[in-house]
C-alpha cells in the first residue's frame, strides 16, 4: 500500500525534502514510526498530522493512496 507523505515548513527544512512515499503502512502510527526511523531528527519535534487534509489526533486507519501530512505547530491571530 502506497501512502503519500508531505512535510511542511520547518519539518521539510529539517529533513531536506517536502514529500516522499512510504509502503506497507496500515495506519498513521506505522507511517510516523517509519518516517522517524528514516529521519531520526524528527524524533523530538512537535507536529500535527493530517490525513487527506483533515487533522487526526489518534491513530487512524489508512487506505491505498491516502495523503499523510506532517505539520509544524502554527499559531494565528
Amino acid at each position: 500500500m502506497n501512502i503519500h507523505v508531505i512535510f511542511f515548513g520547518s519539518l521539510a527544512d529539517l529533513i531536506g525534502k517536502s514529500q516522499l512515499m512510504v509502503n506497507d503502512c496500515k495506519d498513521v502510527l506505522s507511517v510516523k514510526e517509519k518516517v522517524i526511523c528514516e529521519y531520526p531528527q524528527l524524533k523530538d519535534c512537535v507536529f500535527l498530522i493530517s490525513v487527506n487534509r483533515k487533522l487526526v489526533k489518534n491513530n487512524h486507519a489508512l487506505e491505498e493512496g491516502n495523503e499523510v501530512a506532517f505539520l509544524p505547530p502554527f499559531a494565528g491571530g
